[in-house]
């Protein structure tokens, strides 16, 4: 009679625990495979999104001062400044002439502007906009009180005071501006590029405020350029490469002032000539395998000697008092642990700032030329 063959207690119970260790090898392999594969996809997007920032942001920073006076490209808002006393911020905020916009006044008062031709495009409430005279001869800003519609041939105006950006009270002290005499006067279009980290639901974002919109604290057309960029610092730097933090309150150059005099050296913004801009972008996705707090990293050059601008509390003007050097870099903000960082600094040369007069587009009637009077559809000759 044939005996009956099977398999022992003992070899089914290893065979199990041979199998269940396999199996465990091959489960821990592929969560450690997923998991490094979802943390450097994580880290790959975070540098994706700090290389379009940075390119961005240095592409139009690139065009600060065109068209406006030197003095006037930066702007210094409340918050701009970091807490710490040495040359970062956290805010940039600059403007520029926008080259695609060109119209002509055929008259200007204090309250509104009438435009030769309509619109072709819709222009926001509180929108900058430069009157110059032809030849560049003088030019003054305002600032527009309410929407302007496309196909609309009037500017409202926010009341002038004196000062930028609403000038529009010193209209009739400017001989070209007045509708005597057939002048004609070129309104361009100046548009706000201002910078700053916000965060939404505890994920940072680069926002863009475009200076428009109502007349609050918050701007209703602002918006989000960029995720995941947790830090942003700016550096500005004279012409010898030195930082130095900008003062508003110190002289301004003018386009006349010679380059050797000493308005050129003071902290006024018009002498700045470099910006160091740098970001942190962090990780879309956390890094599981790791549980260190990683703080913000700092950016940026140091000062000796720094002056730090304090708000004064009956108006905008600013007191100016000196902190001594700060002998180290720190951040300021803790994130979640296993956030990966990603950091770049870039110094971009801002060369409208070495303007020595104001520009004037070229313009043409022929197709093709850039030579001759105003164009028929008033608009810029190669954009300026």
């Amino acid at each position: 009679m044939r005996q009956r063959q099977g398999f022992s207690l003992i070899e089914l119970l290893v065979s199990s625990a041979v199998t269940f260790l396999t199996v465990l090898t091959v489960s821990a392999a592929f969560l450690n495979y997923s998991q490094s594969f979802y943390t450097q996809a994580g880290i790959r997007g975070g540098q994706a999104s700090l290389r379009q920032t940075h390119l961005m942001v240095i592409r139009n920073l690139r065009m600060a001062g065109y068209g406006i006076d030197p003095h006037l490209a930066f702007d210094f808002p409340a918050g701009w400044r970091r807490n710490d006393a040495n040359n970062r911020s956290n805010r940039l905020v600059f403007r520029m002439r926008n080259p695609a916009f060109n119209t002509i006044a055929t008259n200007l008062d204090n309250a509104t502007i009438t435009l030769a031709e309509p619109l072709r495009e819709r222009l926001r409430q509180g929108q900058i906009i430069q009157a110059v005279c032809i030849g560049a001869a003088n030019w003054r800003y305002a600032q527009l009180s309410a929407d302007a519609l496309a196909g609309s041939t009037t500017l409202k105006l926010v009341p002038g005071n004196g000062t930028f950006p609403n000038q529009n009270d010193q209209f009739d002290k400017v001989s070209c501006f007045g509708s005597s005499g057939g002048n004609k006067v070129h309104i361009f279009k100046i548009d706000v590029y201002d910078y700053s980290i916000r965060f939404i639901e505890d994920r940072p974002y680069l926002f863009r405020q475009h200076g428009l919109g109502s007349m609050s604290s918050i701007d209703p057309y602002g918006e989000p350029v960029a995720e995941d960029i947790e830090a942003f610092r700016v550096t500005f730097l004279r012409e010898d490469g030195t930082p130095f933090i900008p003062n508003p309150a110190d002289k301004a150059p003018t386009y006349e002032t010679a380059a050797d005099h000493a308005d050129r050296r003071n902290n006024n913004p018009a002498n700045i000539r470099a910006v160091i801009v740098g970001m942190a972008a962090r990780s879309s996705t956390r890094d599981l395998s790791t549980t260190v707090d990683n703080s913000i990293p700092s950016f940026s050059k140091l000062e000796e000697e720094v002056a730090v601008f304090v708000p004064s509390s009956s108006s905008r003007a600013q007191d100016i008092k000196m902190e001594p050097k700060i002998s180290k870099l720190r951040g300021t903000t803790q994130s979640p642990p296993g956030i990966r960082r990603v950091v770049s600094e870039m110094t971009v040369q801002v060369r409208n700032m070495r303007s020595s007069e104001m520009p004037l587009p070229i313009y043409s009637l022929a197709t093709g030329s850039c030579t001759g009077g105003v164009p028929n559809d008033y608009y810029n000759c190669a954009g300026g």
